[in-house]
């Protein structure tokens, strides 16, 4: 007997302090004709709308697309919404985020009508946990530089650096991560150049002093990940990996603006440092384009971003076959976190997964059960579907206020 979506609940949710994850959720909630829900997640990074906006959008393509839909019918609904009426064939990051948490709530929905966890419907478990790392953190006790979860200190003072990453390799982590760029550029940094741009002498040396701090502290106990946010040209990002080489890390993150593959191809042809890219670009066809370039090592695509997990299990069989690892992006809520864990637990060419610590801070008040943690390893789900509800009551009460307020309800 055909499943048809009948109703849904759209969440924004603005987030409280230390806005690990970021300021704003968005979350899904569908309703079928035989009573089983399914939730979702669209990761927000992207989009140039304010929140109560997106939930409007996301409503809206919900009433057009998913209504009586079978939500069993996931390349359909791919099609129906990447498609529109078939002229938008294009992969946009604010659609495709909206289709990644209506797709993610399908799965939900499919994998408890059958009983089973997600990863079970993708071809089984590869692995029984999965490897995680986080972004160095600043103690949330600290006073907070005007509400930023991520203070530039932490990423731009060596000591300081150096004894955040002691604290998470304490707890078990193996993998930590740094951004020693800011991501909003000081004059110091950038010398009046815009993106992309050669960082300034002094810039370089403090990158090159943050990761060196950082190697002495750990040791070979957790690897190092250098992150940053496509602010280089290619003779710039290859100037910065000389200096950083010696100390291994594990990859380079998007040092080139996306739209541009063959200069992100060329540092990768011209530096020992595994280049990773892939948390701005959505669907296999924008992966296709890395492939064919050859311009990187390892994806770090968003499951809430890419067009939800379907897509990104395309995308992870279309790197396997070019011997290029996965590593899923997670910035946002939980149910994103649970789409990616599924996703690394069932990707034969797994890397590594982020993490937002060990999800045990604000991520544990909006989604039951906890997040399985130990260790710097996630284990994987056993309940069906995503393994995890939002717990919509809290969800309601960090709902946005205002002339634009509350949930959007319809159905």
């Amino acid at each position: 007997m055909p499943v048809k979506v009948t109703g849904f609940e759209v969440f924004p949710v603005v987030c409280p302090p230390p806005f690990r994850g970021g300021r704003s959720w968005l979350f899904v909630r569908l309703d079928t004709d035989a009573g089983v829900r399914g939730y979702g997640e669209m990761m927000l990074l992207g989009t140039g709308f304010r929140l109560p906006v997106l939930a409007a959008m996301m409503a809206d393509i919900i009433e057009q697309a998913v209504i009586d839909h079978d939500p069993y019918d996931i390349e359909m609904l791919f099609d129906k919404v990447y498609g529109r009426a078939g002229y938008s064939h294009y992969p946009e990051l604010t659609k495709l985020g909206i289709l990644s948490a209506i797709e993610m709530a399908c799965w939900d929905i499919i994998g408890k009508d059958c009983g089973q966890p997600v990863y079970k419907l993708l071809g089984g478990q590869m692995r029984d946990r999965v490897r995680t790392y986080t972004y160095i953190y600043d103690d949330p006790a600290a006073p907070q530089s005007g509400g930023s979860p991520l203070r530039r200190d932490v990423w731009l003072n060596p000591a300081h650096a150096a004894e955040r990453a002691r604290h998470y390799a304490d707890q078990g982590f193996t993998a930590i991560k740094v951004d020693p760029f800011s991501l909003i550029l000081t004059h110091d940094q950038s010398l009046g150049q815009n993106v992309p741009l050669q960082f300034s002498l002094p810039a370089a040396d403090t990158a090159e002093r943050v990761i060196g701090a950082i190697r002495v502290e750990v040791g070979t106990a957790c690897d190092i990940i250098i992150g940053t946010h496509g602010q280089m040209t290619a003779a710039g990002a290859l100037r910065i990996a000389r200096r950083l080489e010696k100390f291994d890390p594990l990859w380079y993150e998007e040092p080139c603006p996306p739209e541009n593959m063959k200069a992100l191809a060329e540092v990768a042809r011209r530096t020992s440092i595994p280049i990773a890219t892939g948390e701005r670009l959505t669907t296999k066809f924008d992966f296709a384009r890395l492939l064919e370039h050859r311009a990187a090592a390892i994806f770090n695509f968003d499951v809430g971003q890419v067009g939800g997990i379907g897509e990104a299990k395309k995308i992870a069989g279309m790197a396997e076959a070019h011997y290029v690892q996965v590593a899923p992006h997670v910035y946002g809520g939980p149910l994103i976190a649970a789409a990616a864990l599924h996703l690394s637990v069932c990707s034969p060419n797994f890397l590594i997964m982020e993490a937002i610590e060990r999800f045990d801070g604000v991520h544990a008040r909006f989604a039951e059960p906890s997040f399985d943690w130990r260790d710097g390893y996630l284990m994987p789900p056993r309940g069906p579907g995503l393994g995890f509800n939002l717990r919509e009551d809290v969800a309601r009460s960090h709902a946005p206020r205002g002339p634009q307020q509350g949930t959007i309800r319809s159905y």
